[in-house]
């Protein structure tokens, strides 16, 4: 399995160095640490350098906008080894901590320097989906690492508008909560456009709803994604994982 979005340097993992040691036991053949300030990107590029098997991404999301000329300290990190794309980045409405016009010009920054290092970009959008769209609408085809939409939640009809333009749509642990009812979504993304991840430790999946989450349980989510496709788990997970590998160009 491949959990194509995680955070291993949130503290609760106290540095992530258990879950990378134990991945082989858990069924991981690899996943990819997500940052989302330079403290925390820089933590992940280390992270990837250190351990076969995890990848980074480097980005600043839009709830930790702290200093909008953090966005000059992205590029060099993308060089990093390991560092395989630019994310989590995007617009985040639900807690409004950080000004609309701030986020969309430190999205839009960041998008420039996916275009112009070519890197694939992770993006993070909740509670936006009317900005969002046209965003991606304008800049997708100036990408040429592509686009996913992270821990995706919204409709199928809005599923199928990202597809057209070639994102990939991740899901994660609310696919598998009771009254979910993402499974449209779920069937609306085509086989080759399909990735899985936890977004540990936040959003665990039933049967750990209300604990911590962890990498390995996206074991989860892509056991709830071959029953709502009519598949079953070991041809999910090859084809998440085949997905995750090309997106992310990682071998």
């Amino acid at each position: 399995m491949i959990d194509s979005h995680c955070h291993l340097t949130d503290p609760y993992y106290a540095g992530g160095e258990d879950i990378i040691k134990n991945m082989a036991a858990d069924g991981l053949e690899a996943l990819v640490t997500v940052g989302y300030d330079i403290p925390t990107s820089e933590r992940c590029a280390s992270l990837a350098a250190e351990h076969g098997g995890v990848y980074a991404t480097v980005g600043l999301h839009p709830s930790e906008i702290k200093d909008e000329s953090d966005v000059g300290r992205i590029l060099p990190l993308l060089s990093l080894p390991g560092v395989v794309a630019l994310g989590e980045i995007g617009l985040d409405y639900h807690w409004d901590d950080v000004p609309r016009d701030v986020q969309k010009r430190v999205f839009e920054a960041q998008l420039d320097i996916a275009r112009s290092s070519g890197k694939p970009v992770v993006i993070h959008s909740r509670d936006c989906d009317g900005d969002m769209l046209p965003v991606i609408k304008r800049w997708y085809k100036m990408l040429p690492g592509g686009i996913v939409m992270h821990c995706f939640s919204s409709s199928a009809e809005l599923a199928k508008e990202y597809v057209k333009m070639g994102c990939y749509i991740s899901f994660a642990g609310p696919v598998t909560f009771k009254n979910a009812k993402r499974g449209d979504a779920i069937s609306a993304v085509p086989d080759e456009l399909l990735l899985a991840e936890t977004d540990s430790p936040y959003l665990t999946p039933v049967p750990h709803r209300g604990e911590k989450n962890y990498p390995a349980y996206v074991r989860y989510v892509i056991e709830k994604l071959a029953e709502e496709r009519g598949s079953d788990f070991t041809s999910v997970e090859r084809l998440t994982s085949d997905n995750a590998k090309r997106f992310y160009g990682i071998s």
